[in-house]
């Protein structure tokens, strides 16, 4: 039994925001909470990871410990985007020259986020679990933030829906017994509205459309849709914030070639 007056010696900084990476976010009162898990959800092709990356730069620069399980994408990819994010080169530019062996700079740029790690096999949680201890024997504390990219990638089967409910359970007890913020990305299915028509991709998944009806275990769930280089974000969750309707409201982003996120003046739109 707990006394909720003896709460400040237990708890520490659990439930405490993390940095907002993004003003936007901050406007809508939208934090990543320590010891909390988080969802971004769309369709393929919805810029979920490259977002994730821009979340992990702008805590790594604030000196957060990141630890990301990349199961959906190899080392090349990852470490191409990351070096755009960080230096502002676009990503042929990237490229070109980190198979001509000139990746004196980016390798200098990757070297100052120097608490990030990277596993890319498939895992199952206790797996997770073992590489999220084996961080903390390197660095002496729990990654800040855990990313899980993504969850398809973490149970036995793409129709394994059961296990995405209980995967999604065991990572949110993972948050509570690390105090780490846990990000989950996660696949979406954009529903035809008229027999035929193609799904508007551009336009954020509501809450129904996310594979599995995992989202109630987050605290916070974003739905993501991209059109060429724009980024639409939606908030259907948010235990700790205001409520928004559903996926009809979005903030407004863009994507510059080098996969940095980037804020517009007039954020907010609506379908």
């Amino acid at each position: 039994m707990f006394s909720p007056d003896k709460y400040p010696r237990r708890i520490g900084n659990v439930g405490t925001p993390l940095s907002d990476p993004l003003n936007s976010l901050a406007l809508q009162r939208i934090q990543f909470r320590r010891a909390a898990t988080s969802m971004i959800a769309g369709t393929p092709g919805s810029c979920k990871s490259v977002i994730a990356l821009n979340l992990l730069v702008h805590w790594a620069k604030d000196k957060n410990g990141c630890l990301y399980f990349s199961a959906d994408s190899e080392e090349f990819t990852v470490v191409r985007r990351l070096a755009g994010i960080l230096t502002g080169d676009d990503l042929d530019t990237i490229e070109k020259k980190m198979l001509s062996g000139q990746h004196g700079r980016y390798v200098r740029e990757l070297s100052r986020i120097d608490t990030v790690q990277f596993e890319y096999e498939q895992l199952d949680i206790q797996g997770i679990a073992n590489r999220v201890k084996a961080y903390e024997q390197i660095y002496g504390a729990y990654p800040d933030v855990i990313f899980v990219d993504n969850l398809l990638n973490f149970v036995e089967s793409p129709d394994d829906w059961g296990g995405m409910l209980l995967m999604t359970r065991e990572l949110d007890a993972l948050a509570r017994e690390t105090k780490s913020h846990i990000c989950i990305l996660h696949h979406a299915k954009l529903r035809t509205t008229v027999a035929g028509k193609t799904p508007d991709f551009g336009r954020p998944p509501a809450d129904y459309e996310i594979q599995g009806k995992v989202t109630q275990i987050p605290r916070l769930v974003l739905t993501v849709g991209a059109d060429n280089l724009t980024i639409r974000l939606a908030c259907v969750k948010n235990t700790n914030g205001p409520q928004w309707r559903d996926a009809s409201e979005y903030l407004n982003f863009s994507l510059t070639n080098s996969m940095r996120i980037q804020e517009l003046d007039f954020a907010m739109g609506r379908v």
